[in-house]
């Protein structure tokens, strides 16, 4: 069950998207969904707002104006994403117990975002953030910090993406690996409420371990998810390539992965694989390390 998301937002045109997809997850667990942003700088601009706690009504109009005031548009126009959102959505903004149906909250971050993304992303059961790039002002290693630093499961987003169907076609990417069982483990809530699940494997030129899928698929049969098996040939392509192949060839509408680092844990080092995905992707990808 998944009851609470932290949806990171950058003031441009992907907040709908990252919203959208937030409450479709949320949706079916009467969940919350935590809205932030990490302001450039404007430090008149939230002084004397609350750090981390939620802002309703009055306040949040309150803080965009003041971002605005202050030259900072991007946080402004989050805020004012947020606010029509949950207006047009009829969520309940600032609840801070459980209640049916979903809910929504705008938490006001400053100071380092890696730093403070990465402790909020902790305590919510899934992060939803547009892929970082030049164009959205994430920092590049915002995404592998919160992976591997927070501990929750992230659902990056693609550049320009549009959500407009839900997930139904889900690939699953599976090694033999802790990682990957961490993934699926992580998945299931959405795996159950898929049309179609795809268990993919790549054949990298070493026997792959038959008995590990077999016991997979005995394993989400018990949560009443049924799956489809394939194995995907690597050749001389990189391993990501060939998945995302694979994933645009069954029409998927999510991928599922491991993430997996190498060497010392503070050198933020990841396999390249993780590292591709984590770069770059025209899918939704959800990943685990």
């Amino acid at each position: 069950m998944i009851k609470t998301i932290l949806a990171l937002l950058n003031g441009g045109g992907a907040d709908r998207t990252v919203l959208d997809v937030a409450l479709a997850i949320a949706r079916p667990f009467g969940g919350h969904i935590n809205c932030c942003h990490n302001p450039a700088g404007t430090a008149l601009a939230f002084a004397q707002m609350p750090e981390d706690v939620p802002m309703t009504g009055a306040a949040l109009h309150e803080a965009m104006d003041r971002f605005a005031q202050c030259g900072d548009p991007q946080a402004a126009d989050a805020i004012r994403h947020f606010a029509d959102f949950c207006g047009n959505h009829g969520l309940l903004v600032g609840a801070t117990i459980p209640h049916a149906g979903v809910s929504a909250g705008f938490l006001q971050v400053r100071g380092a975002p890696v730093e403070r993304l990465s402790f909020l992303a902790r305590y919510h059961d899934m992060v939803v953030m547009e892929r970082p790039s030049e164009g959205n002002g994430f920092p590049a290693d915002l995404a592998p910090r919160i992976l591997l630093n927070g501990g929750r499961p992230l659902l990056l987003l693609p550049e320009h993406a549009v959500f407009d169907k839900g997930f139904d076609t889900i690939m699953l990417c599976w090694k033999d690996t802790a990682e990957s069982a961490r993934a699926v483990a992580a998945a299931v809530p959405l795996l159950k409420h898929a049309k179609r699940v795809i268990l993919v494997s790549v054949d990298e030129g070493h026997s792959i371990e038959q008995a590990s899928i077999q016991a997979l698929v005995a394993y989400l049969e018990w949560h009443d998810v049924h799956v489809q098996v394939r194995t995907l040939l690597a050749g001389d392509r990189p391993t990501m390539d060939v998945l995302w192949s694979g994933a645009h060839d069954c029409r998927a509408d999510l991928v599922v992965m491991g993430g997996y680092n190498r060497g010392p844990i503070r050198e933020m080092l990841f396999g390249g694989c993780t590292d591709s995905a984590l770069l770059w992707g025209d899918l939704p990808l959800l990943v685990v390390h």
